[in-house]
């Protein structure tokens, strides 16, 4: 009787520890992890190679005294053979998730439209970067600062070329591509965490 009672006690010890020593199933997390999509920073997406031809006219004048008009002693018409390259990317530091729901694990990454990072003309002929060249009637010749209206036309020229790849590289087929890319990097990066992941864009 003794050995019997002994027999049960065991085994009813034995169950209470193995219940106490199973481990306890872990709820689902309220929501995927944010903060490792937030400090990728900025996702530079995608590269544009940029190359134009910038025309520049600088004229010459002089006021004359108390009169509306002006003499026009000549001037300087300067093509500038623009190439430089721009980066497209998004802010992820503005991301946030939409539409959670733990039951099913699945909720709405929202992140900002890509947009221009950086947008830089190279300056440098010898690495192929832009160059000069003054048209005349007598023809296009490489053009080096020379005189102050030629540095100055210059000057005036690359204003113009950096307004120019500023307003190229956020042409609407470079952000659709900047798009796709940058989708094609986070989903598989945040489904990792065993969340359904949808991305809107804002």
């Amino acid at each position: 009787m003794n050995h019997t009672f002994a027999l049960l006690l065991v085994a009813t010890l034995s169950a209470i520890a193995a219940w106490q020593l199973k481990p306890e199933k872990q709820p689902p997390p309220s929501a995927p992890p944010l903060v490792s999509v937030q400090e990728m920073g900025t996702l530079v997406s995608l590269k544009v190679n940029y190359a134009n031809v910038v025309e520049f006219n600088q004229r010459v004048t002089q006021d004359i005294p108390w009169t509306q008009w002006e003499l026009r002693f000549g001037g300087s018409r300067v093509l500038l053979i623009a190439r430089g390259e721009c980066l497209v990317g998004v802010d992820l530091k503005q991301a946030r998730y939409e539409q959670l729901a733990t039951a099913t694990q699945t909720a709405t990454l929202v992140v900002p439209q890509p947009s221009v990072v950086s947008a830089r003309l190279n300056h440098d002929p010898k690495s192929g970067g832009s160059s000069f060249y003054e048209a005349s009637t007598n023809g296009v010749v490489a053009l080096l600062p020379g005189t102050e209206q030629q540095t100055k036309a210059m000057n005036l020229a690359l204003q113009k070329a950096q307004r120019d790849i500023e307003a190229s590289c956020a042409r609407p087929e470079f952000i659709e591509a900047a798009r796709k890319s940058a989708q094609a990097v986070l989903l598989p990066t945040v489904s990792a965490t065993g969340w359904k992941i949808a991305l809107a864009w804002r």
